[in-house]
C-alpha cells in the first residue's frame, strides 16, 4: 500500500496531512509549470485559514467511466462561478480534483486568472490538468507533477462535470479514491516546485 494511500484516512477526516508520513516523488512537467511559478509564488493567499465560499463545500462526487473515457463530477453547497469571482481572483489556483490514492495521480478542473494562462483549453476559465501529488509540508499535499490535457467541462449551478479521454488523464475512473476542492499556495517545503495544495473539503469515491 502506497504512502499516499496511507494518507487518505487523514484527508477524508479533514486532518492536516503533515501529521502523517510518506511522499510520492516524480519529475515535474517543466514546460507547463515554469512559466507560472513566479506568478504563483508572488500570490499572498490571504484566505488560507479563513472562511471559504460555499462552492468549496462538497455535497457529492463521482468518478465513472468506460474503457476509453472518464466522467467525473462534484456537487457543492453553493453555485460554482463560471467566471472568476473575488475569491478565485485572490488565490493562485482554485479547483476540484479526483485522485488515485495509490499513486498520487489525478485529474483537476481548475481556474486561475491571477497567475496567467497555461492551457489551450479555455485558458482564462475552467480547464483541466493531470497531476501527481505527494505528501505536503505547510499544506496538505505538494504538487509534484502537472501535465497538459483536454476535457469537456459543464458547470451548472452547484454541479461541475468533467468528461475526458482516459488517455488524456492517464488513469481510469475506478482508480480514483477521493474528490476534493482545493487551493494552491506557496509551500517552500515542497521541493522543486515550491507549491502546495490546501484541501478545502473532500469526499471518498
Amino acid at each position: 500500500m502506497s504512502a499516499l494511500r496511507n494518507l487518505l484516512p487523514c484527508l477524508s477526516a479533514a486532518i492536516v496531512l503533515t501529521a502523517c508520513e510518506g511522499t510520492v516523488l516524480l519529475e515535474a512537467d517543466a514546460p507547463v509549470v515554469e512559466p507560472h511559478l513566479a506568478a504563483a509564488r508572488s500570490v499572498v493567499t490571504s484566505y488560507v485559514g479563513s472562511t471559504y465560499p460555499a462552492y468549496s463545500d462538497l455535497t457529492g462526487a463521482s468518478a465513472e467511466g468506460t474503457a476509453g473515457s472518464l466522467h467525473l463530477s462534484v456537487d457543492t453547497e453553493g453555485t460554482i462561478p463560471r467566471h472568476p469571482d473575488a475569491f478565485i481572483g485572490s488565490v493562485a489556483v482554485f479547483g476540484y480534483g479526483w485522485v488515485d490514492g495509490d499513486t498520487g495521480d489525478g485529474v483537476v478542473a481548475v481556474i486561475h486568472p491571477l497567475i496567467g494562462r497555461d492551457s489551450n483549453q479555455n485558458p482564462d476559465g475552467w480547464h483541466t490538468h493531470p497531476v501527481t501529488l505527494g505528501a505536503g509540508s505547510a499544506f496538505d499535499f505538494c504538487i509534484i507533477s502537472i501535465g497538459t490535457s483536454q476535457g469537456g467541462i459543464a458547470n451548472t449551478g452547484g454541479n461541475l462535470r468533467l468528461n475526458m479521454a482516459r488517455g488524456q488523464a492517464g488513469l481510469a475512473a475506478e482508480d480514483m479514491d477521493v474528490a476534493a476542492s482545493f487551493i494552491v499556495a506557496v509551500d517552500a517545503g515542497c521541493g522543486g516546485l515550491g507549491l502546495g495544495v490546501k484541501v478545502l473539503d473532500a469526499l471518498s469515491l
